[in-house]
């Protein structure tokens, strides 16, 4: 289920809540005053990789061995 994040219209509290996909939040209420069907919200989602892009847990790459260093 994906994680979507919600804005209190009441206080302004930001909370997240896990939903299944088309569901609308009607039968959320804010945790911090109570106030039900809060806003939904566009969020940024973060992504952990390893440096220079490759997977967590992935090998290095082998060095090339041609003298071009790869390109062309």
């Amino acid at each position: 289920m994906p994680l979507y994040e919600y804005q209190c219209s009441g206080c302004d509290e930001r909370f997240e809540a896990l939903q299944r996909i088309g569901d609308d939040g009607k039968d959320l209420t804010c945790p911090a005053c109570g106030k039900r069907k809060p806003n939904k919200v566009f969020s940024t989602f973060a992504a952990g990789s390893a440096a220079h892009g490759a997977p967590q847990g992935a090998a290095p790459a082998a060095p090339h061995s041609c003298q071009s260093g790869g390109f062309g």
